[in-house]
């Protein structure tokens, strides 16, 4: 066989026992992009994908394009032959998988015959068998197996169920039926098959291996690796059971063990191209990419039709970063087996990063839409993985477009599919930083990704798990978001990135992590910096966080983590309020932490998962201002000590998910205030200390219950149990219901509708492993401890046409928030203020060309506090409208424009100047930035502006911890490198 891989031409000999496999060798006649290749005059077969080839021996010659093939025969000149590309290939198409052990068989010639390419042969074989004996069960068993890869699956049942009648009390036809089973999406009676293949044959080498196979395609790795072992024992010189058991040790991640079994396999079939395809997988594991690399040539060269290698081989010229050859594997893979969602997932990835997000988009989304046939391969629990992977990676795309609002849709419905998906927890950890007052559902979601992560080298930003983020969150050292510059490979090695950032208001900002993994080890450390003089008077920030983290895999069941955080955070007064006077131009905050961290992820069963969670936490929080005659200031400081304990079990079927948990939460401190006297009366300082301990004790259970392909029924509960010494919060006790339902009545069509109830728990730096949303309807606002609140909500999500996006949100939230009333300061009294929210929101997203997104949303919020207790207003109206565009060029080059109008009306209770008044404003503001991507996905830099045309505007901002609004004209510049 000669293949051209990598611009180098790949030479075989093929005999009935052995290949022999050459170097590269230079090619004569090497005229631009044609090649003159000389062919001896023997059986050869010429495939060509790229350039033009002329394939020559001393009969004649003839010319290919690409995707033809040349067979020449012993003193015939070559003839053309059209590449087999069959409708439903799998992993294993047009490499005849064996089924009959006995060597004696008067048809093991016939499966030797297949093995080695020889299928004419073969079936003349076959066909004499049965001819003398119609019954012969082997000779059915190879006729089956040889018309599955000829993509008749239908009829490759039926000739396998033949066999299997003709000898029920034989290994082989049980053998031969799982493939056809298989191929015909049913694992289950597939699994069966060749268990039963095993009862009938206990010493069947092959009956062994192919279990083991099948035992993988459900995730049972345990017993997928025993099969493995157990074939082994039984043929230790047979190259299937060697190939199988290498396998089961790289999942396993014994590289070197399974290195061994894979070269072994080789010697024994030169001609089988899955122990090559293993042996690379096990080199890159090792981190020689290079390698391989090498070695995934090596089997797209002995199968050049076999897609799944092909999509794999696109994957290492990913890696390798040796582009466009990626992407004409994963062009050669669609062609081979267009049902296959693979090569359209990977070709995906491989395009956003590449500054293509619209037709990452598209080729994603013809990969969801294929998603099922992935049953081929994998039970239909593991199919529920692929699917959240790949609405996760749907998400993450929409996100670069600008499409916010679509992103979280597909995030939640990748959660719901299936909640143990790390990587739909992490996007959604990712999404949730640009919405206001989700900061607890931000940090919760991204422990809930990490907890349930593999060992990956996505480095942890060191600012992502952190809350109250600040004013200059927007303008940091990056976005908090899932950083597109990770392998697609696990290998050992190393990975840096860094960022810097510089921008008005003497605003600065770096961020470095150094990552990497070595056999079942991760780990991840980094630090980042930001500071700023603010935007006004005493609203200066400095910010210092720093990062540790480290992941054991002990074995593919079993993980564990540990994690310490540091944070120093000194501010003034921040907030954005609606009036330009009121702000506390003498009050300054700083907030001190220590966080360590110890997780546990358990799978008991491929359907059954136990996270655990421990966290420790020291602080200091200190706020100081100055106060009227006759005082001089004040200060308010609090050092708790929090410690907290979660465990939570996933469960997983084709009919329901269920999230079931509990949680512990204690916290032991005291509120220190003291007011300083002005020095013109002096006297001693009149200080207090009041207990501030609270224990807080969680359940719940939350079931995913999927009634059809597209209803599904979220229902649950959870019950709170507050113990507090804090006067306004007190001592609680609640029960929450919990319902949602997402209903997909066509494909294009998505609708949710939720009803819930939640209480605001006690959280050790805001992190819960509690579901945070119920039907894309997020849980867990940004609220003040204690706060009980209703919330409502219904939705459409709707895709018109290609590339046109169209959605609509109506919500509501009625809160009880809790307080302290100081009317009588001698007595103090916890009390309960009534709030109400109303939101709503509309978007249209379209795509009318490769390179453009374009996107107007309508988004508005209508807030009512009850004059007891209103924290800067009694009520408030927001509308928004965003209209933004968005251009993507394939050389890196990129920009957005995004003009935003703003309305906004109150009336604001004066808390600070003293006066209550109405006010109302209405103005736009222009945002605009340019960012190129570094080649070979080394960076990305930007520079933009904020408040474009510097509008001077009056908003009050309801996010108290981060801003979403830039009050004046800011310029910035931003830098991310990645390496290697």
């Amino acid at each position: 066989v000669i293949d051209l891989l990598r611009g180098a031409v790949h030479f075989f000999s093929r005999g009935p026992n052995s290949l022999e496999v050459n170097t590269p060798f230079t090619v004569a006649g090497v005229r631009g992009t044609e090649f003159l290749i000389s062919l001896e005059p023997q059986r050869t077969l010429l495939t060509v994908f790229e350039g033009t080839v002329v394939a020559q021996n001393a009969a004649g010659s003839l010319t290919l394009a690409d995707g033809q093939s040349a067979m020449a025969e012993a003193g015939k000149a070559p003839v053309a032959r059209t590449v087999v590309r069959p409708r439903d290939a799998v992993h294993w198409a047009l490499y005849y998988p064996p089924v009959i052990q006995d060597r004696q068989a008067p048809t093991y010639r016939a499966q030797t015959l297949l093995a080695v390419g020889a299928v004419d042969e073969a079936r003349s074989d076959i066909q004499r068998a049965l001819q003398t004996a119609p019954g012969n069960a082997d000779a059915l068993s190879l006729q089956s197996i040889m018309t599955l890869v000829q993509g008749e699956k239908d009829r490759a049942l039926e000739i396998a169920q033949a066999a299997v009648t003709a000898a029920p009390n034989s290994a082989t036809p049980h053998i031969a039926r799982s493939y056809a089973e298989q191929a015909n999406f049913d694992l289950t009676s597939a699994r069966a098959s060749v268990q039963r293949a095993v009862e009938l044959d206990p010493r069947n080498a092959l009956a062994w291996a192919r279990l083991a196979e099948l035992h993988s395609s459900f995730g049972e790795l345990d017993k997928s690796n025993a099969a493995a072992q157990r074939a082994v024992e039984l043929e230790p010189n047979l190259s299937r059971t060697q190939t199988v058991l290498g396998f089961a040790q790289l999942t396993s991640v014994n590289t070197r063990q399974a290195r061994q079994s894979f070269e072994k396999a080789i010697t024994l079939d030169q001609a089988d191209p899955l122990p090559r395809l293993g042996l690379g997988l096990a080199k890159i594991r090792e981190g020689e990419l290079s390698a391989g690399s090498r070695e995934l040539e090596v089997a797209a060269s002995l199968d050049p039709n076999n897609a799944l290698v092909r999509s794999y081989l696109g994957k290492a010229y990913y890696e390798e970063k040796r582009s466009p050859l990626d992407e004409r594997e994963y062009r050669v893979a669609k062609q081979l087996d267009p049902k296959d969602p693979t090569p359209w997932f990977y070709d995906a990835i491989q395009k956003q990063t590449s500054n293509r997000p619209v037709e990452a988009l598209q080729d994603l989304e013809k990969a969801i839409e294929l998603n099922d046939n992935r049953a081929v391969y994998r039970s239909q629990l593991l199919l529920d993985s692929d699917s959240a992977a790949r609405s996760a990676s749907q998400a993450r795309i929409f996100s670069d477009l600008g499409f916010q609002q679509r992103a979280l849709v597909e995030g939640w419905k990748s959660v719901t599919t299936d909640p143990s998906n790390s990587s739909a927890h992490r996007f959604l950890a990712d999404s949730y930083a640009a919405l206001p007052r989700h900061e607890v559902a931000r940090v919760s979601e991204l422990l809930q990704s990490q907890l349930l992560q593999p060992l990956n080298m996505t480095p942890i930003q060191p600012r992502l798990a952190e809350s109250n983020q600040g004013l200059i969150s927007a303008g940091g050292p990056g976005a908090l978001s899932f950083n597109e510059f990770n392998p697609i490979f696990n290998r050992d090695g190393l990975t840096f990135q860094a960022t810097g950032h510089s921008g008005g208001n003497n605003t600065r900002a770096a961020e470095a992590v150094v990552a990497g993994i070595y056999q079942k080890v991760s780990f991840s450390v980094g630090g980042s910096r930001s500071e700023t003089s603010g935007f006004r008077t005493n609203a200066d920030q400095k910010d210092d966080i720093a990062n540790a983290f480290i992941q054991l895999e002990v074995s593919p069941d079993t993980s564990l983590q540990a994690e310490y955080r540091y944070r120093n955070f000194e501010r003034g007064d921040v907030r954005l309020r609606f009036f330009e006077s009121d702000f506390f131009p003498a009050e300054r905050n700083a907030d001190d932490t220590e966080y360590f961290r110890f997780g546990l992820r358990h799978n008991l069963a491929p359907d059954s998962i136990i996270l655990a969670n421990v966290g420790y936490q020291t602080a200091r929080f200190k706020v100081t201002d100055q106060l009227p005659f006759p005082f001089s200031s004040l200060s308010f400081e609090e050092a708790p000590k929090a410690g907290g304990a979660e465990v939570q079990h996933l469960y997983r079927s084709k009919r329901t998910n269920l999230v079931t948990g509990f949680g512990y939460f204690s916290i032991n401190s005291n509120f220190d205030a003291t007011f300083e006297f002005d020095p013109l009366i002096g006297g001693p300082p009149i200080q207090s200390s009041t207990p501030t301990d609270q224990e807080h004790t969680n359940i719940y259970a939350y079931s995913y219950n999927h009634l059809s392909n597209n209803v599904t029924v979220i229902a649950g509960a959870s019950g709170d149990l507050v113990n507090s010494q804090i006067a306004e919060v007190g001592d609680k006790s609640k029960l929450n219901p919990k319902l949602g339902l997402i209903w997909t009545p066509t494909p294009s069509t998505t609708l949710r509708a939720a009803g819930f109830r939640t209480l605001k728990r006690t959280l050790i730096v805001d992190q819960t492993l509690e579901p945070t949303q119920v039907a894309g309807f997020n849980q867990f606002f940004d609220d003040p401890d204690g706060t009980e609140a209703w919330r409502y909500g219904v939705a459409i999500d709707q895709k018109l046409g290609r590339g046109i996006y169209v959605g609509a949100e109506i919500a509501k939230r009625d809160l009880k928030v809790p307080f302290l009333d100081l009317t009588d300061p001698f007595n103090p009294a916890g009390r309960e203020a009534s709030w109400n929210e109303q939101s709503a929101r509309g978007y249209f997203f379209w795509t009318p060309h490769k390179w453009v997104g374009l996107r107007a949303e309508y988004l508005y919020e209508k807030i009512k506090r009850d004059a007891s207790f209103t924290d800067g207003f009694f009520d408030l109206k927001t509308e928004r409208v965003p209209l933004g565009v968005n251009f993507f060029h394939p050389s890196g080059l990129s920009t957005f424009v995004t003009a935003t109008h703003y309305r906004q009306e109150g009336r604001f209770d004066g808390f600070i100047s003293g006066v209550p008044q109405t006010g109302r404003d209405t103005f736009w503001l222009v945002d605009a930035g340019l960012s190129y991507r570094l080649p070979n996905r080394r960076g990305l830099f930007t520079i933009g502006v904020a408040n474009l045309g510097n509008e001077r505007f009056r908003f009050f901002d309801t996010d108290v911890r981060n801003a979403n609004i830039q009050p004046d004209q800011t310029l910035f510049v931003r830098l991310t490198l990645a390496l290697p």
